[in-house]
């Protein structure tokens, strides 16, 4: 095994600057690394419009049958041929057939055709009883399960190959947020949550070999039975090919280069709202302490909301942010909802915090919510569907989504419609069509966005 020092006089320096409080142009001057300021930015949002970005939308029903209901994605990757995707039955869509808590992966082709499920809930090989990941390899049409007890490999037709060994930790949990790099190379991160763990990502083998490890230069002594909140990676994605990986406690972003490297490319910068270390030495599971001490505390991405991943392009980069409860800074409108509890009924707004950076203006901005609807994300004011927030990036520039259809045929109204701006007309037509085909427990529909 290789041991990797990552470029520490960098990432020092970045420490050093970021410190001082000196801004965004200094850093990327000097340092060739961009800033995402989110600090400056809250409590300002902006509604954006998806037509910035977005030249058409292309919507796929995908097909509705008892042997592939669908009920909430996970996780969803989309290829010229394929559809995967991975979640629960229940909680929408057609897996209100079935009842709550049943795994699934499915593939359906592009045209939203049920192709094959791909394993199953069980004990046996091939068989899963919870499903943490999903990453492909394309060239060789391979899919990849990361479950709770090893990496399940499977043919595109469903056809299971082999189990492959993830490396451990020091306190022997197995490799999270495992990701196919190339030639049978994986990435995962090790979860830090001793306060103590030597590295922060493996690149290992087939065989479960580690072959490159990536220091943890942050540790730390914990007071309690566990460390704080958060202490694992986020999803890895990918943009053309590069793997870019971040820890949610770490405020940089990085990709792996062809020499299996770990470069700094993007730093978030929290500020005043950022997560301190001494939070993350402790937890104390009471409501009052966490209001108290969680409170105004950001970390990127959303830690715990796998609907609103990071997600990259060539030119922008979408992020969610998970924030501490009763923030005391302004946030956006967003939709009321009902809490029952202990027979009591309350009253609140479900609202998500969400940013676009712009690589080539170098600006940040977070996104305000829908002025009819309050639904968090892109404001679609091309065909004047539901607002747009991608959930995977294609090799084919595009932005991809999940629409419920029973969402769908709730909020898409003619009072809503008659609400939002719709340039292509045409395109409005088609959208109308496809609702009056829907039925409210179809399964869900991908939106296709086609960047220009």
């Amino acid at each position: 095994m290789e041991k990797i020092n990552i470029d520490l006089l960098k990432i020092g320096l970045v420490a050093c600057i970021l410190l001082v409080g000196c801004r965004q142009n200094s850093i990327e001057d000097t340092m060739g690394i961009a800033v995402i300021d989110v600090e400056r930015q809250i409590g300002t949002y902006q509604e954006i419009a998806v037509s910035e970005i977005v030249s058409e939308f292309e919507y796929i029903p995908l097909e509705t049958g008892k042997n592939c209901l669908v009920g909430s994605i996970m996780q969803i990757i989309v290829t010229s041929t394929h559809i995967f995707c991975y979640g629960l039955t229940g909680g929408g869509g057609g897996g209100f057939a079935i009842g709550p808590g049943q795994w699934f992966c499915y593939a359906f082709g592009r045209d939203g055709r049920f192709i094959t499920e791909i394993g199953r809930v069980g004990q046996g090989p091939g068989e899963y009883t919870t499903i943490t990941g999903m990453s492909i390899d394309e060239k060789n049409q391979t899919l990849y399960l990361e479950t709770t007890r090893s990496l399940l490999e499977y043919s595109w037709d469903g056809v299971f190959r082999r189990s492959i060994r993830r490396p451990e930790n020091m306190v022997e949990f197995l490799v999270k947020g495992v990701c196919y790099v190339r030639e049978n190379l994986f990435i995962g991160h090790t979860e830090n949550s001793r306060g103590n763990e030597a590295h922060t990502f493996l690149l290992f083998n087939d065989s479960g070999q580690v072959m490159k490890a990536f220091d943890n230069y942050v540790q730390f002594e914990i007071t309690g039975n566990t460390a704080g909140p958060a202490n694992h990676s986020m999803r890895p994605f990918k943009v053309k090919e590069h793997i870019y990986v971040k820890e949610y406690q770490n405020d940089t972003l990085f990709f792996l280069n062809e020499q299996d490297e770990l470069i700094p490319q993007f730093v978030f910068y929290l500020g005043k709202y950022a997560f301190p270390l001494h939070l993350r030495k402790t937890v104390i599971f009471t409501q009052e302490w966490q209001e108290t001490n969680y409170r105004n505390r950001l970390i990127i991405p959303e830690w715990n909301d796998y609907s609103y991943p990071m997600i990259g392009t060539p030119t922008h980069i979408f992020f969610s942010i998970w924030r501490g409860s009763r923030p005391s800074f302004p946030v956006p409108k967003g939709i009321k909802q009902t809490m029952y509890a202990n027979g009591q009924s309350t009253e609140y707004e479900s609202y998500k915090l969400l940013g676009v950076y712009d690589i080539d203006k170098k600006t940040t901005r977070l996104v305000d919510t829908d002025p009819f609807f309050r639904m968090p994300g892109l404001i679609n004011d091309l065909d004047g569907g539901m607002s747009f927030w991608p959930r995977h990036y294609t090799l084919d520039n595009e932005l991809v989504d999940i629409w419920q259809s029973y969402e769908m045929k709730e909020i898409l109204t003619e009072n809503y419609f008659a609400a939002h701006e719709i340039k292509n007309p045409q395109a409005h037509q088609k959208l109308k069509e496809l609702l009056n085909n829907l039925d409210w427990e179809d399964n869900p529909v991908i939106v296709i966005a086609k960047l220009k």
